[in-house]
């Protein structure tokens, strides 16, 4: 970085010299009272000085022109043949001749080396556009005779420069040629008035035709849209999955507060906690079995638990398949609440139950305010488009009063 600013640095005094240079030491006059012309061809220049006068005039600006120089009738009448023979060998296509263009021609604004300016005129515009480009609707197929004129300008000498060329149409195909044939009858029996239907042409100038309806190809498109969906079902099937996921995990977090407050409260009751543990679960199962409450995903896997306990399995193993199951930050912080308890018993269990159970609501209100959150955003679309609808209930009818 730093040589680089050196770098720009250097470029700068340098700009800055070069400057300084050109405007105090001018080279472009070799002599103070003699002004350069510019050769002739390169344009002409403008130049400002400060006029003083004795006591008339002070530092007046004084702004002289002056003109490139003049060519002389020699130099002139050299650049205007120089022109012509361009002209003899640019004007046509390549491959192509006076006696028969096809396409375009190439009318060129000037010649030798820009010396000789050129404007252009044809004697039939019908059958050539400005540009030199052949209309061929107003070209006859036996050829058209157009007469092409160049204005030449070198200075203040000019010279018209006139000759004929044969504009005939582009040479078609016996391909081409059908094909327009029939694009003319088809246009001929579009504008017939009164007719429902068009025949097609069996015939066209001697030459058989025959018309076969293009396929729809119907079992191709059918394919088609079945590949189609057979990679959309199981992405939708993947889509539905992840959307199951989510909503399963928001129950899940939005339970777990609850279900720490209800293991605090009942193992400060003097319970242990495979006893709070099982009180919870049985509590649950009761209330579905009278159709109290409405399954609840954290309670299955909390009373699936309790029926592996009372199948064998240790505490330890229970509650890490719980913590696996479900497989949550927060559920796996209550799962090393609960086997460090059964590592060092009940003592300071309370104290990490009530500090889970404040961290498990504080989380809570934060999920909750980015639920609102998202739910606010997903409101601002149909917002619009019932703003944009009352807009144009309101201004409708002035808009009919203006036009009526």
């Amino acid at each position: 970085m730093k040589k680089k600013n050196v770098w720009i640095g250097i470029l700068c005094l340098a700009g800055l010299i070069a400057a300084i240079y050109v405007d105090f030491f001018p080279q472009e006059e070799a002599d103070a009272d003699v002004l350069l012309r510019k050769e002739a061809g390169e344009g002409d220049k403008a130049l400002t000085y400060y006029l003083t006068a004795e006591d008339i005039l002070k530092d007046y600006p004084y702004q002289i022109a002056v003109r490139e120089v003049k060519y002389t009738e020699k130099e002139a009448q050299e650049y205007m043949d120089q022109a012509k023979e361009e002209i003899d060998e640019s004007f046509c296509r390549e491959g192509e001749e006076l006696s028969r263009v096809t396409l375009y021609v190439n009318p060129a604004s000037s010649y030798a080396k820009g010396a000789v300016q050129a404007e252009w005129t044809f004697s039939d515009y019908e059958a050539i556009d400005l540009d030199g480009t052949i209309l061929e609707e107003g070209v006859d197929l036996d050829g058209t005779l157009i007469v092409a004129s160049a204005m030449l300008s070198c200075g203040d000498y000019k010279e018209e420069y006139s000759f004929p060329f044969q504009a005939f149409p582009k040479e078609r195909t016996t391909e081409e040629q059908l094909l327009e044939k029939i694009d003319g009858y088809f246009m001929e029996q579009n504008q017939q008035e009164g007719t429902k239907t068009i025949s097609l042409p069996m015939e066209m100038d001697g030459i058989s035709l025959q018309w076969i309806k293009e396929k729809e190809y119907v079992t191709v498109k059918v394919l088609f849209l079945e590949l189609i969906l057979l990679i959309l079902f199981p992405l939708i099937r993947i889509e539905k999955e992840k959307e199951r996921k989510k909503e399963k995990e928001k129950m899940l977090l939005a339970e777990y507060p609850n279900i720490v407050s209800k293991l605090t409260i009942l193992v400060g009751s003097g319970m242990t906690m495979k006893q709070a543990w099982n009180k919870i679960s049985a509590s649950y199962i009761d209330k579905r079995q009278k159709s109290k409450s409405e399954k609840n995903t954290a309670y299955e896997e909390m009373y699936r638990t309790t029926r592996e306990l009372e199948e064998g399995k240790s505490e330890r193993q229970a509650y890490q398949k719980f913590g696996e199951r479900i497989a949550l930050p927060s559920y796996y912080r209550l799962v090393r609440i609960l086997i460090q308890s059964l590592q060092k018993g009940q003592k300071g269990m309370m104290e990490l139950l009530e500090q889970e159970s404040e961290k498990a609501f504080e989380e809570r209100k934060h999920i909750a305010k980015k639920l609102g959150e998202e739910a606010s955003t997903k409101m601002i679309f149909p917002l619009i488009i019932m703003m944009a609808i009352v807009m144009a209930i309101i201004i409708a009818p002035s808009i009919i009063d203006f036009m009526a």
